[in-house]
């Protein structure tokens, strides 16, 4: 069990530590991308301000009709130069991010130039002589900010727009050349929350830099990108790759466009997904020893708890089963174990009740046997006193008493020593014959009885042993014998394929169904003819009991004019049972 839990705790830490490190990561990547995009959205701001105030000089101003007018003409005053100047520098100062601005210089390549500086004490003065050494100003370059330069006529740094300037028509008549500080990107990022072991990148153009403190460092040997899948970013403009960074790490890179050309990253060290693993090894070893220690706690409160019980109930039950059936009071604890234990001592109880009732009930059968070899012998005197008459009778040639005897003789017979639960229809009729023959002595020549048998097989079929008297004795007692005379009629023949239909019908005073409904419903109240307890009722449950409910005995009747009963069983010729 401490393995089981040892190995479950084992689990449960990895599967923890890859679930934190999930979730970290997708978290350190959703802080990283909101960062950049606030921080971008500043940049872009301030570039997008310094991108108009170039525009400014390039079309569609008041600053740009008055560079034309003054690039255009061959006879322009120094006054046209001042009042451009003035405009320029009208512009320079109403602008938001002019801070940002180095230098802004125009040019109509031809030896005319306008500047506007925002330090002209740090700076050596532009003259025809040196504008050719600033950078960009060839008369072919177009708008963007794709690197970081050196200033030339300052030892400052910075990032260079151009644009072209247009006077009437569409013409090219110039170049405007605006140097911003790189402290326009690096002020953004100062108080910027930069993790251990990240970077941020500045992608201008195809030109990386590295963004380390107030500095803008080109990268000299950049680390190719791999697409990355594992996660997703948030925002569409956003992307994530994979880079390899110079100690051979890999990291994953996280990359924001400021704007066109000017993109934005930060790269994210693998530290920050999850927990160091000396710290979270410590972690798993406390908790893999918190599990061995409680499951050495619960392992010894389950064995003083269940395991001692259970063999202790397990050794009582052995006992039982050996015979030993004294209570055992050390078993019956206060628990549910307790409870079986009071349930094997009452069974054990029971048993020796039962076995106490058993050997009670052995006695009884012994006696019971005895007395039944003792009253064998009243059926045997019966027996031969009958005899003794029926020899007497014989001499005598009083035949009426023969038969009667006789009859009587062999029904007492069959009654005493005859065992069998189904008997065959043809040993039924017999019996009934014998009890047809004495009352009909009784009663004389009012009496009759006829039997209609369909088929010689069907004499074969098993039926309840006497199911056929007390339907005539019925018919005798309460049909016929009110009405003074009679006859009876019994019928056997085959009721469909599988079953046997025997009726019984009389042309006695009848009944109502009142009185059908109260013989098949209720016990006969005492004695009927010479069979105890049987009547309608208990030949009618007899049946059941033996074949179904689908088999019984029905009965229909006309008040003044008949009785019919009938009795549908299964013609069979061997016992078998239909429960």
């Amino acid at each position: 069990m401490a393995l089981f839990a040892l190995l479950i705790a084992t689990l449960l830490s990895f599967f923890s530590y890859e679930l934190i490190t999930y979730y970290q990561r997708k978290t350190t990547i959703q802080a990283t991308e909101f960062n950049l995009q606030l921080v971008s959205h500043i940049i872009e701001q301030d570039l997008l301000n310094l991108s108009q105030l170039a525009m400014t000089c390039s079309t569609n101003s008041s600053t740009n009709t008055l560079l034309a007018g003054y690039f255009g003409s061959e006879e322009a005053s120094a006054k046209d130069a001042v009042n451009v100047f003035n405009s320029m520098q009208e512009d320079f100062r109403v602008n938001r991010s002019h801070g940002y601005v180095r230098r802004l210089i125009v040019t109509d390549h031809r030896g005319k130039f306008l500047q506007v500086d925002n330090s002209v004490s740090a700076s050596t003065p532009l003259t025809v002589h040196n504008i050719g050494t600033v950078p960009g100003l060839d008369g072919e370059t177009v708008e963007k900010w794709d690197q970081v330069v050196s200033d030339p006529l300052s030892p400052s740094s910075g990032i260079p727009f151009i644009l072209p300037i247009y006077g009437d028509g569409g013409a090219r008549i110039g170049t405007v050349y605006l140097l911003a500080n790189t402290s326009v990107i690096t002020d953004k990022l100062k108080g910027y929350a930069l993790p251990a072991n990240s970077q941020l990148l500045l992608t201008l153009g195809d030109h990386p830099y590295q963004l380390l403190n107030d500095q803008v460092i080109p990268v000299n040997n950049p680390a190719k990108p791999v697409a990355y899948t594992a996660d997703k970013p948030v925002g569409a403009q956003t992307s994530l790759s994979m880079i390899a960074m110079d100690d051979g790490e890999r990291q994953i890179s996280v990359s924001y466009p400021v704007r066109s050309g000017v993109i934005l990253s930060q790269t994210i060290s693998g530290d920050q997904f999850a927990p160091k693993a000396n710290i979270w090894i410590l972690i798993m070893l406390g908790v893999c020893f918190l599990v061995i220690v409680s499951s050495g706690i619960i392992m010894l409160y389950l064995t003083r708890t269940i395991s001692l019980p259970v063999e202790k109930l397990k050794k009582r039950i052995d006992k039982i089963a050996q015979g030993n059936f004294l209570l055992d009071r050390n078993i019956e604890w206060n628990s549910e174990l307790g409870d079986i234990g009071r349930g094997i001592n009452r069974l054990s109880q029971d048993i020796l009740t039962l076995m106490d009732s058993r050997l009670a009930d052995e006695k009884q059968k012994q006696e019971l046997e005895y007395r039944m070899l003792q009253s064998q012998i009243n059926p045997h005197f019966l027996y031969n006193t009958l005899n003794s008459i029926k020899w007497m009778a014989t001499i005598q040639n009083a035949t009426g008493i023969v038969e009667m005897t006789t009859s009587l003789s062999r029904m007492l017979r069959s009654m005493a020593k005859d065992s069998r639960r189904l008997v065959p229809l043809q040993d039924e009729l017999s019996l009934l014959n014998d009890y047809f023959l004495i009352q009909k002595y009784r009663y004389g020549g009012t009496l009759s009885m006829e039997q209609q048998i369909e088929g010689e097989e069907l004499l074969t079929g098993l039926i309840p042993r006497f199911t056929l008297q007390p339907l005539v004795e019925n018919a005798i007692f309460h049909g016929i014998e009110p009405k003074g005379r009679g006859q009876i009629t019994v019928t056997v023949r085959k009721e469909g394929f599988a079953n046997l239909l025997i009726t019984v019908r009389d042309n006695g005073i009848g009944m109502t169904p009142e009185q059908i409904a109260a013989i098949l419903a209720e016990p006969e109240p005492g004695a009927k003819g010479l069979i105890e307890n049987i009547g309608l009722r208990s030949v009618n449950e007899r049946l059941h009991l033996a074949f179904g409910g689908h088999y019984g005995l029905s009965i229909e009747s006309e008040p003044g004019a008949y009785t019919l009963m009938t009795i549908l069983i299964p013609f069979q010729q061997k016992e078998h049972s239909y429960m």
